[in-house]
């Protein structure tokens, strides 16, 4: 009996999927494949999903790869204009123009009348042309190219309004992916960037608002959103069933013979990167032998920090800014404990990663993360910038093997049973199918 029930629940999630079939969607977001952060990997789900089950899919995005090239035009991009991948995923990459004391002509051409200027000119100060002169002109001038639009992440507003207008001027359906980084508990910091007039505006019209945690949703209908609209799908991982991550194999690779803690995120400020640091220099100062293993593109500010610090946290301390998934996967497996202590995650995929390999995490109280992760139970949070007391824990954790032990298998229960694919791209599979084109 229950084989004949799959066997009818797989037959119907097929004659459903099948009403995508021949459809024709535009993505647009800030970064896309092969950089793959949390939103493009969210990004590229959806259009792998969608590909397989045979719809067009376009992605629009930018030529950036550094998030710091977004400012500095000396930082790494991405060459190649064009690109394909699945069966028909077209990928095409607008340049970022770094005009000359950009920040103040934007800022004094934002100041203009008119809502199409504030989106394109104002805060933040990027400069697409490229992208504006197509979507403009292909929504006035050309037939219909979609059939529906997904746009995300705030606060890139650039990018997005564009997309909107296009889906307005050809009355199709306009999904909205905010990921709105609401931050600390209590504060109002991050409202200015991530909900400010532009981004209400937005929310306000667009058809669907795509949310990845309930957290996010609840608040945009405390904020006046129309609950109707709002579909909580978020992103996950996939089970690694038959693969075996090799932590000793990452270990040799970089020489280390020490425990390590692991941290894998855009190392920044708001990312807790200077906190995780400072909190290894008490350890270190106890004369603990670890190391600090740091993954991910490294910002100006942050390698400022680094440059000011003594010799002995660079000895102790592994920095890698980009690795292959491989490495990505054998450093989590390897490591003692996964720290990543942010105030700007609206969800943080890597906790759910480290968890699949039966980690203890440490992060810090922040909107979206405090709904993935059980204080205590799967992991620890500390407030934003507390690195005494992340060291302690980090302590803690290296002292007491038992709760390290079952912190990580009550992590790995949490994955498995609510954050892989299978489970959070259902919400995305009703919306699409439902669409009335």
């Amino acid at each position: 009996m229950e084989e004949k029930n799959r066997e009818k629940q797989t037959k119907k999630t097929l004659q459903n999927m099948n009403n995508v079939a021949g459809r024709r969607c535009l993505m647009v977001l800030h970064r896309f494949w092969p950089f793959l952060g949390g939103s493009e990997r969210q990004f590229l789900k959806w259009a792998t999903v969608l590909d397989e089950e045979g719809c067009s899919v376009n992605v629009f995005t930018t030529n950036v790869w550094d998030n710091d090239f977004f400012y500095f035009p000396e930082k790494k991009y991405i060459k190649e204009g064009k690109a394909r991948i699945g069966n028909s995923i077209k990928i095409r990459r607008f340049k970022i123009y770094h005009l000359p004391n950009r920040n103040a002509i934007l800022t004094f051409l934002s100041k203009l009348p008119g809502m199409t200027i504030k989106f394109l000119i104002g805060n933040p100060f990027i400069f697409v042309p490229g992208y504006y002169f197509y979507m403009f002109l292909t929504a006035i001038f050309i037939p219909k190219k979609f059939d529906f639009v997904i746009a995300g992440v705030f606060p890139h507003y650039y990018l997005i309004y564009p997309a909107y207008f296009y889906a307005k001027v050809k009355k199709i359906p306009f999904i909205l992916v905010p990921l709105i980084h609401f931050g600390e508990p209590n504060s109002d910091e991050n409202l200015n960037l991530f909900f400010n007039k532009k981004g209400k505006y937005l929310l306000k019209n667009c058809d669907y608002i795509l949310t990845i945690t309930n957290d996010e949703k609840e608040k945009l209908i405390s904020s006046g959103i129309n609950p109707a609209k709002i579909k909580v799908s978020g992103i996950g991982a996939d089970e690694r069933i038959d693969i075996q991550d090799n932590g000793e194999e990452f270990r040799k690779k970089y020489n280390i013979e020490s425990p390590y803690v692991l941290q894998i995120s855009t190392q920044t400020h708001d990312k807790g990167s200077h906190h995780t640091v400072e909190a290894m220099k008490i350890l270190w100062g106890k004369g603990i032998d670890i190391k600090l293993v740091l993954i991910g593109q490294i910002l100006s500010e942050f390698e400022v920090y680094l440059l000011a610090q003594e010799s002995y946290v660079f000895e102790n301390t592994i920095i890698l800014n980009y690795t292959t998934e491989e490495d990505k996967n054998n450093a989590i497996e390897g490591c003692e404990v996964f720290v990543m202590p942010s105030k700007s995650d609206s969800f943080g995929l890597v906790y759910v990663e480290s968890w699949l390999h039966k980690k203890p995490v440490i992060a810090a109280y922040c909107s979206g993360v405090m709904e993935v992760i059980d204080e205590g139970i799967n992991g620890f949070l500390v407030p934003f910038g507390d690195y005494e007391m992340i060291a302690g824990y980090i302590l803690k954790l290296l002292k007491n093997k038992e709760l390290a032990q079952k912190m990580g298998e009550e992590g790995y229960k949490k994955a498995k049973n609510n954050y892989l694919w299978e489970q959070r791209i259902k919400n995305f599979y009703k919306l699409i199918e439902g669409l009335k084109l």
